[in-house]
């Protein structure tokens, strides 16, 4: 049984929840018409990458009335639905750039960026909190999935713990530059290819304060053939389908999976070890 999955590759609205939700129910409509299981929007689609300081009103426990009519969107039109999110921790109210997981029944989970970049013109630091903890995958017609956020792609750690907890669909949101675009294509193939998974990465897109996001959202196979390309620098949607017998295919050809060591663990885990006491 295949997966139908949907690409939303939007502009959102800077610092304005209320006309990206507008959007997603939109977009949802449509997808509900193919009989989409799971449709996928860019990271902090709902309150706009380029909000800045706005972020410190606009972010919400994942609680508030945001994810609430998210779960009602995804209860309407039967999808699940992964997201980027501003997330509030109200213990220690600090904010994480989130991916939420909302499905159709109304259960909500989300995963916190662990990767955040200060260099070039990135400044998340300034505005997030690092997430240092667990991860979990999440399960859609009974296939895993494992959640990353842009710069989390760049460690390939975090995908092969993904894979190594059962996931077969590696998902990827992000907010990507024009010239950082060609990179994430270059690693869809590679994460999708040393995992024998799907790999699928969804960018934004827009000019926002002159900087350009290049959408281009691609699709790759577990043996690296890519599935599909969006347009680079405009809004597209498009619905694709996984197919969970190529997943055993692959798997079976290149037994990746199989030939890793628990010693080529030791040796990476060693090596930052050595590191640190440099």
């Amino acid at each position: 049984m295949v997966l139908k999955v949907g690409i939303a590759q939007l502009r959102p609205y800077t610092g304005n929840p209320e006309k990206n939700l507008m959007k997603m129910n939109e977009v949802l409509k449509e997808f509900n018409r193919e009989d989409v299981d799971l449709a996928v929007f860019p990271e902090l689609y709902l309150m706009g990458y380029m909000s800045r300081d706005l972020i410190y009103r606009l972010a919400e426990p994942l609680d508030g009335d945001i994810v609430s009519r998210v779960a009602d969107l995804a209860r309407e039109y039967g999808i699940h639905v992964i997201s980027g999110f501003a997330e509030r921790d109200t213990k220690y109210e600090v904010i994480y750039n989130s991916a939420i997981f909302v499905s159709p029944d109304g259960n909500v989970r989300s995963y916190r960026k662990m990767h955040l970049p200060d260099f070039s013109v990135f400044d998340e630091w300034r505005y997030f909190r690092r997430w240092d903890g667990g991860i979990e995958t999440w399960n859609v017609k009974g296939l895993d999935i494992g959640t990353m956020i842009c710069y989390d792609v760049f460690f390939p750690e975090l995908s092969r713990a993904y894979t190594y907890m059962g996931a077969k669909i590696l998902v990827a949101i992000s907010a990507t530059p024009d010239f950082s675009q060609p990179l994430f294509h270059i690693i869809a193939r590679a994460r999708a290819i040393e995992n024998t998974t799907y790999f699928v990465w969804v960018n934004m897109v827009g000019t926002f304060e002159g900087l350009g996001f290049a959408g281009a959202s691609r699709v790759v196979e577990p043996l690296g053939k890519v599935a599909t390309d969006l347009p680079p620098m405009e809004e597209a949607t498009q619905v694709i389908e996984i197919d969970p017998h190529k997943i055993r295919v692959a798997r079976e050809k290149r037994p990746i999976l199989k030939d890793i060591h628990k010693s080529d663990i030791d040796i990476l885990i060693s090596s930052y070890r050595i590191d640190e006491h440099r």
